[in-house]
């Protein structure tokens, strides 16, 4: 049992650790604190590989341990581990707050992998709000004006779909009279065709939809994005959103995904897909540009849901992962480049002759933002090509069309980037450093960004092994 809960353990540990840690306030531990971080962030990669292949149920059947929670589990350490590194080199959080930062991050971390294993409605909900108000504490953290404007729009909009979601829940489990998830959808061809269970599930999603950034619930993505510190939107870029995928994987297969319902995730990707790329089109704000990039990339794993298969709930399993890669990628580069300009929020202009001051940070920022836009042969690519293709399998043409085609839309932001890091000359010629602790894990992004797309049959099998094993029965 113990290594069944490894990972959940060790977050534990950690968090009460650094409950502990609060009532020091000593500023001048900062070192110490960073590296005990790092030190934690590799013993829970190792924690979470140790247990990759365990199975079983916990808590009166409440809590499932597979290959696909673990599997998720894994990808939210790795982003765990990254976001300790950016916060270990720039963290415009005040030196009195650090210990709280990392308490959230911490705590936020132990609730998207407790949302991988729920089973129950009750177990899922709790840890849903465990990592959504970790969240919105931690993007509130930096000081400043603007700070306080989005982490209050980022609560009021995380609050309101919780309230949502619990009504949405509650149709459910009084239409079925079990909070098991399991049991709930012993039936799924019977409940699909009850309007309370449709409306119940809907208002559901909505809260997914929310940690995805997807239309209609993306209102809070670009002021966040743009006003919390760069390692916090980091983590809430890329850990919340493969939770996210984690919860709808588990029940749009099971459920089945009534007709009407298909229908109405369809509208919302497309219009995630146009709002977000089109939106983008019009930033100088890096983070803020990314921010709608998010909103579009939504929109993509949307459409790979849509197919409601094996097939496609694979896809998406591959392409989180293959995001959590690309976006923790590009904001490894903006976090140099924000340290380098004395500021969290680097414009394009801040990237101007990237290549010339550290060549290594210019094709780190190349291939994450080809991999984004789906240039072969990166992950991103790949990714999108079998999540295209299980939506073509059911039919879905023509949002498959509009993808490709907003994915060429995106190609001129992206790549209005890459032009300014090689093309523009430099206002500061001085040499761009970079860590040794950042280069290893820029190495291993940029190794696995082009490796993982050219060489992607393990981890495709991986994860069609994992959400066959996902099934809840």
């Amino acid at each position: 049992m113990t290594l069944l809960f490894l990972p959940e353990m060790m977050l534990s540990f950690l968090s009460v650790a650094l409950l502990c840690l609060t009532l020091l306030k000593n500023q001048k531990s900062e070192k110490f604190l960073s590296n005990f971080m790092l030190l934690s962030g590799l013993l829970l990669m190792a924690g979470c590989l140790l247990s990759l292949n365990l199975t079983g149920s916990l808590f009166s059947n409440t809590y499932r341990v597979d290959l696909f929670s673990q599997g998720f589990k894994t990808i939210t350490a790795l982003a765990f581990l990254l976001t300790v590194l950016l916060a270990a080199e720039w963290n415009q959080i005040p030196k009195n707050r650090l210990v709280e930062f990392y308490l959230f991050l911490t705590t936020g971390a132990l609730g998207m992998m407790m949302m991988a294993s729920a089973v129950d409605v009750l177990s899922l909900f709790v840890a849903i709000e465990l990592s959504a108000y970790s969240l919105y504490l931690l993007a509130a953290l930096k000081v400043g004006s603007r700070n306080a404007e989005s982490s209050v729009k980022y609560l009021i909009f995380g609050a309101t779909t919780s309230g949502v979601a619990l009504w949405g829940l509650s149709l459910v489990v009084g239409l079925t009279g079990s909070t098991s998830i399991a049991e709930i959808l012993a039936s799924p061809a019977a409940l699909s065709g009850q309007p309370a269970f449709v409306i119940g599930l809907a208002l559901f999603s909505l809260s997914l939809l929310f940690k995805l950034s997807g239309f209609p619930l993306q209102f809070w993505a670009p002021d966040v994005y743009e006003s919390a510190s760069t390692p916090a939107v980091s983590f809430i870029a890329t850990a919340s959103k493969a939770a996210a995928v984690t919860v709808l994987i588990r029940l749009f297969f099971i459920s089945g995904m009534p007709a009407a319902f298909s229908m109405a995730l369809g509208v919302l990707a497309f219009i995630s897909m146009t709002l977000g790329n089109t939106a983008a089109l019009l930033q100088t704000d890096v983070k803020r540009l990314l921010a709608y990039s998010s909103i579009a990339q939504a929109g993509y794993i949307l459409v790979g849901l849509l197919s409601g298969s094996a097939n496609g709930m694979s896809t998406a399993f591959f392409y989180a992962f293959a995001y959590v890669l690309m976006n923790s990628a590009a904001f490894l580069v903006l976090t140099l480049v924000a340290k380098s300009a004395g500021h969290d929020n680097p414009q394009i202009s801040h990237f101007d002759g990237l290549a010339e001051r550290s060549p290594f940070l210019a094709l780190m920022l190349l291939l994450s933002l080809l991999s984004l836009a789906g240039i072969p042969p990166l992950i991103g690519f790949t990714g999108k090509w079998i999540l295209f293709s299980s939506a073509m399998e059911k039919g879905h043409w023509f949002l498959v069309l509009w993808a490709v085609l907003n994915s060429v839309v995106s190609l001129f932001y992206y790549l209005t980037i890459v032009k300014h890091a090689y093309i523009t000359k430099p206002k500061d010629t001085s040499p761009l450093e970079v860590p040794i602790r950042l280069r290893v894990a820029a190495i291993g992004l940029c190794a696995a960004l082009v490796l993982m797309g050219i060489f992607p049959g393990y981890f495709i099998s991986f994860a069609e092994h994992a959400v066959a094993l996902g099934l809840i029965r």
